[in-house]
């Protein structure tokens, strides 16, 4: 129930408790008054009046009564009688042969004929004769008279009454005091209890609310028209909440990616630096790499040179060939300053592919590569996203070691808008899913060996971010590891 409709029925109740107090209180006065008036009907009236006008023993004094009771009514003595009692009479006499005869012993000067209700009075007059009743008519009575127990007449007359008793002030005053107290009481308690205190609570609430306790809501209100405003309130807070909770992570994560990007700008520095010094090193190297393959070269074309040299010339020169090789793929990864340009994705598969490629004949590796047809191109370096694409090959080699056949790896690509989406994934052991979040953290490995660096999967991470792409990875145990990288697309 709402607090407007508790007031108003608390109005009402004090009200009609006011009502019925001032009532009673006027009724016990009148019921008084009408106890005290009581004698002048019953004993003076008709004691005094009528039994002088009858006689001491109410009877007639001779044979015809009518004619005996028309005397006595008649005479001084009866009107003086009934003057202090009647403002006026009206009577009707009954002959013994059936005729009537009316008379007004206080007389009809005074009577204005105009206004006298002669005929409602003659039928209440009859009424009351044949009822034998008391009879209201006009501003008077009427009753039968009646002698031997026969009526012989019957009067109408208007008395005169004492003023009406006036009821006290008190019995009004008291209760409309009463009554209003009661209220303010009432309207207090249910004011305090349906809005006061929510309000206090609503004060704490928002208090509490504004210093960061975004979990606490408004207890239901008992009121309607505060229960909306407390659920509004608590909506409110939800979504605040809720905001906050996606702010905090917003932050969060937004603090991860800075202190990441903070790591990989430091070894990307560092990784700059060691490629400088590598392609430095590939190139001393292949300066005496190349007088080496001329002098092999020269032993072979002797003449009569023993089989058994040639052999070791051989093996010689296919030893100079692979490190002149791996030479070319260190200056190939060494920094370079270059443009962005279209490429097939296909390109990089196959030159991270051709690089391992000893590797997955040795270990008997099935690599299942499956690109959509017409597949848009990649723009960016195919060089950087070749060392994308050989890192992870040489992670899911790393785990195949030592772990029982079939080695699968599994290449898929496809198109998503205006992106590109690869997978590649292996059938490897996996790994937690709690080490996950650390995977693309530099100098983080799970392969638990000396020689394994821990920068292959961060420099993965920031060549394609470089690229404008996004990578995720996923991995449990016994269930392999699956990396998701999605790319923009030339067009």
């Amino acid at each position: 129930m709402s607090l407007r409709l508790r007031l108003l029925l608390v109005l009402l109740v004090v009200n009609l408790t006011l009502l019925f107090a001032a009532q009673l209180s006027s009724w016990a006065v009148q019921r008084s008054w009408l106890d005290a008036n009581r004698e002048v009907y019953e004993e003076r009236i008709h004691d005094h009046v009528l039994r002088y006008a009858f006689g001491s023993d109410g009877e007639p004094a001779d044979g015809d009564a009518p004619l005996t009771f028309l005397r006595r009514l008649v005479s001084p003595h009866v009107r003086e009688r009934f003057r202090p009692y009647f403002r006026d009479a009206f009577l009707v006499a009954r002959a013994s042969d059936g005729s009537t005869t009316e008379i007004s012993p206080l007389g009809a000067v005074a009577r204005d004929p105009e206004r006298f209700p002669l005929g409602e009075v003659r039928a209440g007059i009859e009424a009351a004769t044949r009822e034998r009743s008391l009879v209201r008519a006009g501003r008077g009575f009427c009753l039968a008279i009646v002698a031997e127990s026969r009526v012989i007449g019957g009067a109408w007359f208007e008395p005169v009454l004492p003023p009406p008793p006036q009821v006290p002030t008190a019995a009004f005053g008291v209760p409309l005091l009463v009554g209003t107290i009661l209220f303010g009481l009432a309207a207090h308690w249910l004011i305090g209890r349906g809005v006061v205190r929510p309000l206090r609570i609503f004060g704490a609430t928002a208090r509490a609310f504004g210093e960061g306790r975004y979990d606490l809501r408004m207890p239901g209100a008992r009121v309607p028209e505060l229960a909306v405003f407390t659920a509004a309130f608590n909506t409110m807070a939800e979504r605040i909440e809720g905001h906050h909770e996606e702010l905090a992570r917003e932050v969060a994560r937004a603090t991860e990616e800075a202190k990441r990007r903070e790591r990989a700008l430091l070894q990307s520095a560092r990784l700059a630096s060691m490629g400088t010094l590598a392609a430095g090193i590939a190139h001393e190297i292949n300066n005496p790499i190349g007088g080496m393959q001329n002098a092999v070269r020269r032993l072979e074309a002797r003449e009569g040179l023993p089989e058994r040299d040639r052999t070791y010339l051989a093996l010689v020169r296919d030893g100079l060939e692979r490190v002149a090789k791996i030479a070319r793929r260190v200056l190939d990864f060494s920094p370079k300053q270059v443009q962005p340009v279209p490429f097939p994705l296909l390109a990089a598969i196959d030159g991270a592919r051709a690089l391992v490629e000893h590797r997955l004949h040795r270990l008997g590796v099935t690599v299942d590569v499956a690109i959509e047809p017409e597949l848009p191109l990649l723009v960016g370096d195919r060089h950087e996203f070749q060392q994308v694409l050989l890192n992870l090959f040489i992670n899911s080699l790393d785990v195949f070691e030592g772990h029982t056949p079939p080695y699968r790896i599994e290449v898929r690509a496809r198109r998503l808008g205006d992106r590109i989406e690869l997978i590649v994934a292996d059938n490897g052991p996996g790994m937690p899913r709690e080490l996950l979040p650390r995977v693309m953290d530099p100098f983080f490995s799970g392969k638990g060996r000396p020689d394994a660096s821990g920068l292959g999967m961060f420099i993965s991470y920031s060549i394609v971010r470089n690229h404008g792409g996004e990578i995720e990875v996923d991995s449990a145990p016994g269930e392999g590891f699956r990396t998701r990288i999605v790319l923009p697309a030339w067009s």
